[in-house]
């Protein structure tokens, strides 16, 4: 079997260097004179590019030699005087993976494969090196892809009818889950004609769960979307949105505070009351929203990738519905228990 067929039965990872490396590249005799060299490099025009490889009369490799050298050297001089011999090789038995990436880093012209012989077999270009990454790249995220659902760039894929399929469902099963929060506001209504205030705050808080919740969301999408992290990555996920998520709402539950306190028109106050205690209140329910909120938009995409359907057709809506639902939940339970309004809530 050739080495060719070898290579595409293997993982890329695993691929040898002869599959990125030309095998018949251009190379010069470590006897030629400049002369000789330089009408050679002519001869070849873009496929030798600036430098070259030098082989002896055995074909074993002899270093490399430019053609900037050959230029200012005397034109009877015999490239081999010129020749770069410390320049980096690689063996066939290395795989072109770290072949290409020795060649980024190291930011080298060319690299040339070498047998067990010294003869050269061949060798990687700094485009051959670059193409073979940048494959590596989509591969990855196409394999990212076939586990997650195929659902990359298929819009234009889809039919009208076919698109309304896969939408419509999970639109109408939210838009029933959505009656449930006006069936909060119907429970703590009399909450709401107890206090007034409790209604001028609730939009902020609900914006404001919606805010952080699309922009987990939206992170985190990309996040996956992009390679950068895996669903095995999705505990740091978490907490690194929890952390986020922390030092968000302190500073929220400040301005929440703050914004009652002082803006506030007292007289909407009932007695046995502050707007100290009511804004205490409202901030603390904001603060633990923007925590639920920020949790809720990051375990969306996660949830939707792990049963292996589109988080963006899924995350958006659902991230609408849920948040709206439990900011709602934690707004009246939290402002109600604190404020002692629970005796007026109706079930």
């Amino acid at each position: 079997m050739s080495q060719t067929a070898i290579a595409k039965e293997l993982p890329s990872s695993l691929e040898p260097v002869a599959a990125i490396a030309d095998r018949n590249p251009f190379s010069l005799s470590a006897t030629m004179s400049c002369r000789e060299a330089i009408l050679a490099f002519a001869a070849a025009h873009d496929d030798a590019g600036s430098q070259a490889c030098l082989i002896d009369g055995d074909g074993r490799y002899a270093g490399t030699v430019s053609l900037k050298a050959c230029l200012n050297a005397e034109q009877d001089a015999e490239v081999s005087s010129l020749a770069r011999r410390d320049a980096p090789t690689v063996g066939l038995d290395r795989t072109a993976e770290s072949a290409a990436l020795e060649m980024i880093d190291g930011r080298l012209a060319l690299l040339p494969v070498v047998d067990d012989q010294g003869i050269l077999a061949g060798v990687v270009s700094s485009a051959a090196a670059s193409r073979y990454v940048v494959e590596e790249l989509r591969e990855d995220q196409d394999r990212f892809a076939g586990v997650a659902g195929t659902y990359g760039d298929d819009y234009f894929e889809h039919t009208v009818w076919s698109d309304f399929r896969r939408r419509f469902p999970w639109v109408l099963g939210l838009a029933i889950a959505g009656l449930a929060a006006g069936y909060v506001v119907h429970i703590y209504e009399d909450a709401l004609d107890a206090l007034v205030i409790l209604a001028l705050y609730m939009p902020m808080v609900a914006d404001t769960g919606g805010n952080v919740g699309t922009q987990s969301a939206s992170l985190v999408t990309r996040a996956l979307t992009a390679g950068d992290v895996q669903m095995k990555d999705s505990l740091r996920i978490l907490w690194r949105e929890t952390r986020v998520s922390l030092l968000m709402a302190v500073l929220l539950f400040l301005f929440a505070f703050l914004k009652v306190v002082l803006i506030s028109n007292a007289a909407d106050v009932p007695d046995g009351l502050s707007l100290e205690a009511i804004g205490f209140a409202i901030a603390i329910a904001l603060a633990v929203q923007v925590i639920s909120a920020t949790l809720i938009g990051a375990l969306l995409p996660l949830g939707a990738i792990a049963v292996n359907q589109d988080p963006a057709i899924i995350s958006g809506p659902a991230l609408t519905t849920i948040v709206d639902l439990t900011g709602l939940l934690l707004y009246f339970v939290i402002t109600t228990s604190l404020l002692g309004l629970t005796n007026v809530v109706q079930f």
